[in-house]
């Protein structure tokens, strides 16, 4: 599967989406808004919090800060876990109609821990960190997936943040401003939550240094400044993920990061290997053993830009989310 991005989806979420080229395609139609989610008649109405309101800056800052506490280890927020559990919704252009409704759990904590779970080739595969050691199960089918991918991430040794990310905790509280975003103040509904609109694409020079003119994105952030969906899109591609679950809390239990006990189809390597296990399965979403995302796989037509230098070969989905 192709698709290629910006810096789980929190830009797995606008602050983190980085990513590979690839050749120019056909425009992908716009997504259309998500239909609203009418609870049973039985189900007791709470009366929604307002969206949030003031500058569109400082509401997408006010999303990004409690994350760079997980993913960075930032000192604005004292929580250092948080799960995240996320549908892919609406797929266009190059991305297989496959993946459409395939969901996602991830639990990040810093320093250096994840879990990501993920359906593939017809069960839940789990692929985990902690600290300098990965396991991944059912080890034989991630090897089956391993074997298959040419160009997989090279292997990069890791620092304490969870995920590889191109900046750092002090520099994502300055994320917003390397945004251009649209002066709007919409308001919309996603399941029945209010949400504010914000949407735009990077700054022009920051855009054509990471080879992303093309990118833009949408999200819809309800009262607590977390987002309930989030749109991407390139000339080649939109998707939308349907944010079912995003909290945050100081840690997990230590159990959270071991393989069950009972287990014996383990698949064991060190973290420098983490983004090659997260690449095969974030491209293999909700594949049966019918199909085959490796058969697409293609060079990138042009140089990566400086600092993705370590993600060579097929523009796909990256451990952080779409990649361009």
């Amino acid at each position: 599967m192709h698709c290629r991005s910006i810096p789980l989806p929190i830009l797995i979420l606008v602050g983190a989406l980085s990513g590979y080229s690839m050749k120019a395609a056909e425009q992908a139609p716009l997504l259309t808004n998500a239909p609203e989610i009418t609870p049973p008649e039985s189900t007791p109405q709470i009366p929604s919090s307002p969206p949030p309101s003031g500058n569109r800056y400082d509401v997408l800052s006010k999303m990004i800060t409690p994350m760079a506490g997980v993913l960075l280890g930032g000192t604005q927020t004292t929580d250092r876990a948080m799960t995240l559990r996320a549908t892919v919704g609406q797929v266009a252009g190059r991305l297989p109609q496959t993946i459409k409704g395939a969901s996602f759990k991830a639990m990040i904590q810093y320093p250096g821990r994840i879990r990501v779970e993920a359906p593939v080739l017809g069960e839940t595969l789990t692929i985990c960190r902690n600290g300098n050691q990965v396991w991944a199960s059912p080890g034989s089918k991630i090897q089956f997936l391993l074997s298959q991918f040419l160009h997989k991430p090279t292997p990069k040794q890791k620092s304490n943040a969870p995920l590889q990310l191109p900046f750092t905790a002090q520099q994502a509280v300055l994320l917003p401003a390397l945004f251009q975003l649209e002066q709007s103040s919409e308001l919309a509904d996603i399941g029945g939550t209010p949400c504010r609109v914000v949407a735009g694409g990077l700054m022009p020079e920051i855009a054509k240094a990471a080879n992303a003119e093309d990118f833009s994105a949408k999200l819809w952030i309800c009262s607590d400044y977390t987002p309930k969906r989030i749109d991407i899109r390139r000339s080649d591609f939109a998707m939308s993920f349907l944010i079912e679950e995003l909290t945050y809390a100081p840690s997990f239990p230590a159990s959270t990061w071991q393989p069950p006990q009972d287990a014996k189809d383990i698949y064991r390597c060190d973290a420098a290997d983490l983004d090659q296990l997260l690449y095969v399965l974030m491209n293999s979403l909700q594949m049966s053993a019918g199909d085959k995302p490796w058969l697409n796989e293609a060079a990138p037509s042009a140089p990566l830009p400086s600092g993705l230098q370590g993600h060579q070969g097929l523009p796909g989905i990256s451990p952080l989310g779409p990649m361009n």
